[in-house]
């Protein structure tokens, strides 16, 4: 079996410490909101993401540079001291990517830890990184640490920090909401000093992607795990009529992942395999949810070029497992039977049509797939703020084809 990790984080009481910033007027940072000053100008750290058996990308980003473009050496080690290097090479950070860089390793082995680092022209260096290759056929397990929802505002990364020190986790799996372009009224627990405003453009999300950063837990799961990632609406803004290509472009820029369509950079879905154990597919139903049709009058979840995409993959798995990286729930979630309070929200109706729940047929017909080729499928979901272990079954209300004491009939 494969294990999952999901870490949910901790609130401890908010205290306040000064930092003085370059501007005249000295800044207020809530307390562990700090850029890591012993590695400039390599402030923001290192991170590395969407791995492959052979290959790994790699990302820093330079902070405060004097020239317009800046040249960057980086290298990859088996060994924390860089005495043998497996690759290496160098890059241009510059305006047009807010000096954040990233490059895809190649030429690496399966199933190993590498150790990465970069420098700039006066031989400083960057924090060293771990990143990970996938494994190759013969791996037993594998463990995930399942995030999502990550407001720095409603309180401390304490998960980040114990996910970055857990040996036998092996990679973060981020189902959106990685950055929000707003903080929640009712969450308000580590506020900076300077009134938080919604990002309204590309210079807003790039500043929202870097504040992230002065968090020195976020900053070290990045340091020490491989990352794979996807957005969801916090991350993209899609009410920001025209703003959405910006946000894209911020993600793309902070997040140490590959760009899977260079043509169409609102395709992030790709899949990642794990040997012949599982395979990770990564979705999105937040830009395409209901903006195509698959027949007369039934709405896409995942638009038409998506499901295609999906489905080919699925139809053709040959892996133990296969595991949905999901922004939203799948399942129905009915507001029958709960309390009192509950039921004037969907009176016996779902919760959130927004979801999978508003596109039923469209389920179905993922439903009827996974059935038909009777596979071993967990999908992991974020979004909702709570924890939740469900089945997937095409007839919920039917004792027949579906018992919820067994889960006979369930498809995943």
């Amino acid at each position: 079996m494969f294990a999952v990790n999901h870490i949910m984080r901790l609130l401890p009481v908010l205290l306040v410490l000064v930092f003085a910033s370059s501007r005249s007027k000295a800044q207020t940072y809530p307390e562990r909101i700090y850029p890591d000053s012993s590695f400039a100008p390599f402030l923001h750290g290192v991170a590395s993401g969407d791995p492959l058996t052979d290959r790994v990308i790699i990302w820093t980003k330079i902070s405060k540079p004097q020239q317009k473009s800046n040249a960057l050496k980086w290298e990859v080690s088996p060994d924390s001291n860089f005495i043998t290097l497996v690759n290496s090479g160098t890059i241009q950070a510059d305006t047009s990517h807010d000096f954040c860089v990233k490059t895809d390793v190649t030429g690496l082995k399966p199933g190993m830890h590498y150790y990465y680092r970069f420098k700039n022209s006066e031989g400083k260096s960057s924090p060293v990184g771990i990143a990970s290759t996938l494994p190759a056929t013969d791996v037993q397990q594998f463990k995930l640490a399942v995030v999502s929802c990550s407001s720095i505002w409603a309180g401390f990364f304490n998960a980040y920090k114990i996910i970055a020190h857990r040996p036998d986790i092996d990679y973060v799996v981020h189902l959106g909401d990685y950055v929000y372009d707003y903080p929640d009224d009712r969450q308000l627990k580590r506020m900076p000093d300077k009134p938080v405003k919604d990002c309204a453009g590309l210079e807003d999300w790039r500043e929202r992607h870097s504040y992230y950063l002065l968090d020195p837990d976020l900053r070290e799961a990045r340091r020490c795990k491989t990352w794979i990632a996807t957005w969801d609406n916090h991350d993209t803004d899609v009410e920001a009529p025209g703003k959405t290509e910006e946000a894209i472009q911020a993600f793309y820029e902070y997040l140490p992942i590959r760009m899977p369509d260079t043509l169409h950079p609102e395709r992030i879905y790709r899949t990642f395999p794990f040997g012949q154990l599982a395979d990770l597919h990564m979705i999105d139903m937040q830009l395409f949810r209901g903006k195509e049709t698959f027949a007369e009058g039934k709405q896409s979840v995942l638009g038409n070029a998506q499901d295609f995409w999906l489905k080919e993959k699925l139809s053709g798995a040959t892996s133990t497992w296969q595991l949905i990286g999901n922004q939203e729930m799948m399942t129905d979630w009915l507001s029958s039977k709960t309390v009192y309070k509950l039921t004037k929200r969907g009176n016996g109706k779902v919760f959130d049509t927004g979801n999978w729940n508003g596109f039923p047929e469209d389920r179905q017909r993922l439903y009827d797939l996974l059935a038909e080729k009777k596979l071993n499928t967990v999908v992991l979901t974020g979004d909702v703020h709570m924890s939740f272990r469900d089945e997937h079954d095409r007839h919920p209300k039917d004792n027949k084809r579906y018992n919820k004491r067994t889960a006979t009939g369930a498809v995943g």
